[in-house]
């Protein structure tokens, strides 16, 4: 793979370009989602009729090949630095060696000269720090219709600027900021709601051995176990919202959980933060969509997230999401057990889900191996693109069956999983602008799927991170890492970044 040598002198030029000023273009108010009688992702924009054989048919005629609609919004100087830092996020040394890199060089050149280095890979995968950033970002989506779902930076993991190498750094460290965790989720909220956005987070309460431990007592036990355990949380957490009783007098109302009396505390200390998070979207009117980690810390999540929904996805559409990863061999198995959870809640309870491919492949496989369990990731690329398409068919069915209280976001960059979502949305009558269906790909990339997926009348979402460099650059050396095929795989929009390149120099010649 080769950068045309014309454009190489320009990209050697851009790497020294800090953050382009924000640019003019729509109110915030167009990059509308509140709610509504059709769904939670009310459309702020009217949808392209597109027909075949004499009815609506936008699934049939989704081009993503097409560079001059899906570059239309960028300018010549986005179009070479989207250029230069996807070829250098193929790069596998460079990508190996991030986080050691960013450490080296804030302490050789220091933050300010090391910001100005980094800028390129920033503005491209970020949306900044600030609201009049968000702003920016907001109005230059809502050009070509597409939304925002704003993700807080509050993740840490081992080696990063904690106890390098070992789990204890991340275990002390997450124990320092549970309060900090919060209250960082609290503004991006705020932050999310300016945009009528969404809000991703990655569950940040609980210390990473109190959540494998939680996992092993949830995971132990049966169906009718685990609906019991989300129940007595979601009751623990409606009343840690109103009386904030102390932590010891509610230990032994966890059981069916079989928990040490300091890991039940703990839990029932997070549930405060959990509720007021909770609270503050449901006021807002802010989806909140909870990340997935590791196979062994996954069953925590899901049981506080769940227990979320039981008390605030009652009243309204769902407002609490969870994230399935479809490269895990019981991806659908763990899907359709959540719904039957929710359903034995109560039908009233609305479930939301986010349906991702997933990030954590070669921890996955290292673990598994150290541990000497069965691998838990798919043995194929095809087998994790079967189970991901299994995966949205179940939610689109759930959503035709019960159209206000379920909802999905398809989070893919897979051009075959996308067209195959709108097939079935077409097949099952499910309008693309009901709101309880909607796409989402990562800001920053992916532009030639988000753009004519909006033109043809879907609801599209970006996953726009926020935060300041120092937060932010960890996280995304992190994501690199762990997305690797994903980045070095994206031959396709390479191709189409040079082309529309290349057609607008051709212009002036």
């Amino acid at each position: 793979m080769f950068m045309s040598s014309r454009l190489f002198g320009e990209a050697l030029h851009l790497l020294n370009i800090p953050r382009l000023p924000p640019l003019g273009g729509l109110g915030m108010g167009s990059v509308g989602m509140g709610g509504g009688s059709k769904g939670f992702f009310r459309p702020s924009h009217r949808c392209i009729s597109l027909t075949h054989n004499g009815k609506s048919s936008a699934a049939l005629e989704l081009d993503f090949g097409n560079h001059k609609t899906a570059f239309r919004h960028k300018t010549a100087r986005e179009l070479l630095r989207g250029l230069v830092v996807l070829y250098a996020c193929a790069i596998d040394p460079l990508v190996n060696h991030s986080y050691k890199l960013l450490t080296l060089g804030e302490r050789v050149l220091g933050e300010k000269l090391l910001g100005f280095l980094v800028a390129p890979f920033y503005n491209q995968f970020v949306a900044g720090d600030s609201g009049k950033e968000l702003g920016a970002v907001s109005r230059r989506l809502a050009s070509v219709n597409v939304r925002l779902m704003v993700a807080p930076m509050l993740e840490t993991d081992v080696g990063e600027g904690h106890d390098i190498g070992s789990l204890q750094g991340r275990v002390t460290y997450e124990g320092i900021i549970h309060h900090h965790s919060c209250n960082s989720c609290l503004t991006r909220i705020l932050l999310a709601s300016q945009f009528r956005g969404a809000s991703e987070v990655q569950h940040p309460h609980l210390s990473f051995r109190v959540q494998a431990r939680v996992s092993t007592a949830y995971q132990s036990l049966s169906t009718e176990g685990r609906v019991a355990a989300v129940a007595t949380t979601a009751k623990l957490l409606a009343q840690a919202g109103k009386e904030h009783p102390a932590a010891s007098s509610c230990v032994q109302a966890l059981q069916p959980l079989i928990l040490s009396d300091a890991d039940a505390e703990e839990l029932i200390l997070s549930l405060p933060r959990l509720y007021k998070l909770g609270d503050r979207c449901v006021a807002l009117g802010v989806v909140l969509a909870v990340d997935a980690e590791y196979t062994y810390t996954n069953p925590a999540i899901n049981l506080l997230t769940l227990a979320m929904m039981k008390v605030f996805n009652c009243s309204s559409t769902p407002i609490i999401w969870n994230t399935y990863q479809g490269y895990l061999k019981r991806g659908r198995e763990n899907l359709e057990h959540d719904l039957h959870v929710v359903q034995a809640l109560g039908a009233e309870v609305g479930f939301g889900a986010k349906l991702v491919r997933g990030a954590y492949l070669e921890r996955e496989r290292s673990q598994a191996q150290l541990q000497g369990y069965p691998d838990p990731v798919n043995d194929t690329y095809e087998n994790t693109n079967a189970m991901y398409d299994s995966m949205v068919k179940v939610m689109l069915q759930e959503v035709a069956r019960k159209r206000d209280r379920r909802a999905v976001v398809v989070a893919t960059h897979n051009e075959a999983s996308v067209k195959h979502a709108a097939a079935t949305m077409e097949r099952l009558g499910i309008e693309p602008l009901e709101g309880s269906v909607v796409f989402g790909q990562v800001y920053g990339m992916a532009e030639n799927i988000s753009v004519p997926l909006a033109a043809s009348g879907f609801l599209v979402y970006k996953s726009v991170p926020s935060g300041s460099m120092l937060e932010v650059m960890p996280y995304l050396s992190r994501r690199a890492n762990e997305n690797r095929a994903v980045l070095r795989g994206a031959r396709r929009e390479r191709q189409l970044l040079s082309e529309e390149l290349l057609s607008r120099l051709s212009f002036f010649r």
